[in-house]
């Protein structure tokens, strides 16, 4: 009996252990719940007051709500709605449910006005493409799968100068200074997609950066400061000098995802506008 009851004592200690840490989570479960409650309230709250007095615009799947105001916004609106819809495809039916909140200002007064929690606020004097590009900038893009949004490196917004785009990207291809992106602007898709980090990513320093001359310039010309000091001072010394180990070392020794691209991101994000393009209305659903 004795025996039992020495064992009973800490197994009821245990519970009542687990019961105060039950109760503190619920405690605290409900403690968030509450503090969310208010902040939606306080979201809606702040939506009402920013919206106060303004007028709806729709066009397409465009939802713009704007103080009076002399700006173009429909003029502007009907010049975004095809491009964002060309981009987006289908996708864009959800775009109402994520309307802008503008608010136009004069930008040289010097009246002070009440601070805007909700929305954007724009010059009142922007003319028709300046207004239609604050329309391609800020327009909310349906979810993307987060693995090809970190690939981007940014959202996928609707452009005005898509020509201008592929032409940065072609001077890309054919000035910089790397082999493997030269190969790809001949043809070779093996280099394109290591360029590109598309698939495999291990052993990007030798398949991005293909000659010696390549890794001791990017050594010399952008990491000096990094390595000049401390341990890796004689390496570099040794890598000025012409050394492949020791540049090629310095470059494996920088932290993950601080080796730079041959060729800048723009050229992904052309790619992806392409296959949205050739992908039909339904591709961007299927990103």
């Amino acid at each position: 009996m004795l025996a039992a009851s020495l064992l009973a004592s800490p197994l009821r200690g245990q519970d009542s252990l687990m019961g105060r840490l039950r109760r503190q989570a619920d405690s605290l479960l409900g403690s968030w719940r509450e503090a969310q409650k208010l902040a939606d309230v306080a979201d809606s709250l702040e939506r009402v007051r920013a919206t106060a007095g303004s007028d709806t615009i729709a066009v397409g799947g465009l939802r713009i709500i704007v103080n009076p105001s002399a700006l173009p916004w429909r003029q502007a609106a009907e010049l975004a709605w095809p491009i964002i819809d060309s981009l987006y495809g289908s996708a864009a039916e959800d775009l109402p449910q994520h309307p802008y909140i503008f608010r136009a200002v004069d930008p040289d007064s010097g009246v002070r006005r009440a601070v805007l929690h909700v929305g954007v606020e724009v010059p009142w004097d922007l003319d028709v493409r300046a207004t239609t590009t604050v329309l391609l900038t800020t327009v909310t893009a349906p979810h993307v799968d987060p693995a090809l949004a970190a690939w981007l490196g940014a959202a996928l917004r609707p452009s005005l100068r898509l020509q201008d785009e592929r032409a940065v990207v072609f001077v890309l291809l054919v000035t910089a200074p790397s082999e493997a992106v030269r190969r790809c602007f001949l043809g070779d898709i093996a280099r394109c997609k290591d360029v590109l980090q598309v698939g495999d990513s291990t052993g990007l320093l030798a398949r991005w950066y293909v000659t010696p001359a390549e890794r001791e310039a990017l050594v010399t010309e952008a990491f000096t400061d990094y390595f000049a000091r401390g341990a890796t001072a004689p390496s570099l010394q040794r890598c000025h000098q012409h050394h492949d180990d020791a540049c090629t070392a310095l470059l494996q020794s920088l932290p993950p995802g601080t080796l730079p691209r041959p060729l800048p991101q723009a050229a992904g994000i052309l790619l992806v506008r392409e296959a949205l393009r050739a992908g039909g209305r339904d591709a961007y659903r299927r990103l």
